[in-house]
């Protein structure tokens, strides 16, 4: 069936920012123990402080990475609707009296500072991919509630070392039971849905209650029958996706998360599974095409799909999202090639090479160098 319209869902909305901190005495000194996996950064009790370069602040969040990274790979505007839907906090005190700020078509609603900075940085960013702001009023900002994030990357120049500070999304049982009575709206047009990273966590009240483990299979549960869906979760989130009633159209995961989740495979659909599991590392790719792995000899009924060479590694972060953001674009643009699968999971890897080979990572995906890749790799290996 032809999709005419994708949606991605952010139920963790961030601000994200790259920094290069330099091995230097009077800018602030960084370094790395390779042997021990330790950085050392000089303290701000010495004359000089850490003065790091600025390589890039933009929206993240793992949904938004797929979105921006899928908006960087279009050539130009098609009758395919990709949305990006985002969840964020009411505003609050004087901020109430904001009217929402249309921009060429998109729209600023009101919300708390942080949610403002997050749909800037999400409009700036996206050109083909439409984001799209539902504002739920029970992530009203308490101290038992983070609705939205800054996440910092440091790298130490030269050095291959990064440091990550990312903190933790967290809503209420309340947020989660409105976050889903919206979905089921939504979600109701959408010819795929795509899931990307782990939901926000929070207490449950008791056995009953929705539990983060729970929430994709939850949406899945409501999602229309006509829909596929795309998700790229870790294997605790994902395994009861493999039992809800509505099964999962392609699943991505790392080679790592695959293995958490091995014990599930046996009972899934009883069998039955007519979608693709795709799993990867820096080798490449191992492929499930409707069917289930043998939880006896797991990767046996796999065909594998080796990954590009790449002569510098600078960071692996956001690696899989350029894989899942890759192999979306390719598929939903090439419906009628009798080899979808093959281009759609070759191309994923050119995404993912492109991003490991340059400072800015997923920031730094060129879609030309991205199709140099990508023509290379296919007409020499299939």
């Amino acid at each position: 069936m032809p999709i005419k319209k994708a949606t991605i869902l952010e139920f963790a909305p961030t601000a994200d920012e790259i920094w290069n901190l330099d091995r230097n005495e009077i800018d602030g000194y960084a370094d790395y123990n390779i042997e021990k996996g330790l950085v050392s950064i000089l303290d701000t009790a010495h004359d000089a402080k850490p003065r790091p370069e600025i390589l890039a602040v933009y929206a993240g969040g793992k949904a938004t990475n797929v979105a921006r990274i899928i908006d960087r790979l279009l050539d130009n505007k098609s009758n395919i609707e990709i949305e990006l839907v985002t969840f964020l906090p009411p505003p609050q005190g004087v901020l109430c009296k904001l009217s929402p700020i249309k921009i060429n078509g998109m729209e600023i609603v009101p919300s708390t500072p942080a949610g403002i900075y997050v749909q800037a940085l999400q409009i700036s960013d996206l050109i083909n991919v439409k984001p799209r702001f539902e504002i739920i009023e029970e992530l009203q900002g308490t101290s038992g509630i983070q609705a939205t994030r800054r996440c910092i990357e440091m790298i130490i120049k030269d050095t291959g070392a990064t440091i990550n500070f990312s903190p933790r999304i967290i809503w209420t049982q309340k947020t989660v039971y409105n976050v889903l009575d919206k979905l089921e709206k939504v979600i109701s047009d959408t010819d795929m849905l795509i899931l990307a990273g782990a939901p926000p966590i929070w207490k449950s009240n008791d056995d009953r209650s929705i539990t983060p483990q729970d929430f994709y299979a939850e949406i899945l549960n409501i999602v229309p029958s006509k829909c596929d869906v795309s998700i790229d979760t870790r294997g605790y989130y994902l395994h009861k996706c493999l039992f809800s009633k509505k099964l999962p159209t392609f699943i991505f995961m790392n080679k790592n998360e695959f293995l958490e989740v091995s014990g599930s495979w046996k009972n899934v659909n009883k069998g039955n599974f007519f979608g693709t599991i795709i799993v990867h590392n820096k080798e490449g790719c191992w492929v499930w095409d409707k069917n289930i792995p043998n939880i006896d000899n797991l990767f046996s009924g796999s065909v594998f799909y080796p990954s590009p060479k790449v002569e510098k590694v600078y960071s692996t972060i956001g690696a899989g999202d350029a894989m899942h953001a890759g192999f979306l674009k390719e598929w939903i643009y090439s419906e009628n090639d009798k080899n979808r699968l093959t281009r759609s999971i070759i191309y994923s890897q050119a995404v993912s090479a492109v991003s490991v080979s340059n400072e800015k990572a997923t920031h730094g995906i060129d879609k030309f160098i991205v199709r140099q890749v990508f023509e290379k790799n296919y007409h020499q290996n299939y």
